[in-house]
């Protein structure tokens, strides 16, 4: 059985949450064992991700996209009980064969994709997790929707991404504080993070009195411009072993330590089970 993780922010638009996921998925898929499932239901969320591992002309066209793949594929299949396990990667996209898929958004608007699929999440999630080692969710960002909660709740390991704006800040921790019932695990990801700013991850969590692991991100303009031209995977391939005085070190260095705080959370840090490729690296 699989797990279920969920990137998610309590703050609109400043914790970098979808480049935050699209780089874990994707050095997860390059450097780790695990079969992973990347998914973003809704058609907003779907529209970030998908731009960030397909060229333009590809994600600007979705009438491209079978109507036999996909979210809405899969939820009529449930709901006829024709849906298995073994079936579901008929339904998704490749992006690292057999080591990172895509399941296609709803092409349906939003409000009505939520109408129709949220008494299905509990046992579409299930069922992912029975095809895949890691299934990787886009919680959104921002008020929380019925929709979002949803998500939340089905969170193995809830990956919060939190802005570095002491402002906003203050309100972020106890909207975090509000989904971690039952010690559900978490992480905590400063995204779009800057190292010359006085608040860094030591001091925040010092002024906030924060013991759990915390992890930044640092704004990298090479990585937002290959996210948007749908280089991601090929930016990540290219940057992997770069030396230390590499302008993209530091970034390459951080999405590395959220990738493998994510999998030893999940318990599929074992060789050939989720484990590194190469230890060495």
């Amino acid at each position: 059985m699989g797990f279920t993780v969920v990137f998610w922010s309590p703050i609109s638009g400043q914790a970098g949450t979808t480049s935050n996921l699209i780089a874990s998925a994707a050095l997860l898929g390059l450097e780790y064992s695990s079969r992973l499932l990347l998914l973003g239901h809704l058609q907003s969320e779907y529209a970030a991700i998908e731009r960030g591992f397909y060229p333009r002309r590809t994600w600007m066209n979705k009438a491209d996209v079978s109507s036999d793949v996909g979210i809405d594929a899969l939820l009529r299949l449930l709901q006829n009980r024709k849906l298995e396990p073994k079936l579901l990667r008929d339904y998704t996209l490749p992006l690292l064969a057999e080591r990172l898929d895509i399941l296609p958004g709803s092409n349906k608007p939003d409000v009505s994709f939520v109408s129709s699929a949220q008494d299905w999440l509990v046992p579409l999630l299930e069922l992912t997790k029975r095809a895949y080692d890691l299934v990787l969710l886009d919680g959104g960002s921002g008020n929380l929707s019925v929709w979002t909660q949803a998500l939340l709740c089905q969170a193995d390991l809830l990956v919060a991404c939190l802005p570095q704006n002491m402002l906003k800040l203050e309100q972020a921790f106890s909207l975090v504080e509000a989904q971690l019932q039952s010690n559900r695990k978490h992480l905590l990801v400063f995204g779009q993070y800057d190292p010359r700013s006085a608040l860094t991850v030591q001091n925040i969590k010092r002024q906030f009195h924060r013991r759990e692991p915390a992890y930044p991100i640092v704004h990298n303009t090479g990585w937002l411009d290959a996210t948007q031209q749908g280089e991601a995977v090929r930016f990540l391939f290219r940057n992997r072993q770069v030396p230390r005085d590499h302008e993209n070190y530091p970034f390459m260095q951080q999405v590395r330590a959220l990738a493998q705080a994510i999998i030893n959370n999940v318990g599929r840090n074992k060789p050939l089970f989720g484990g590194k490729e190469d230890d060495d690296r």
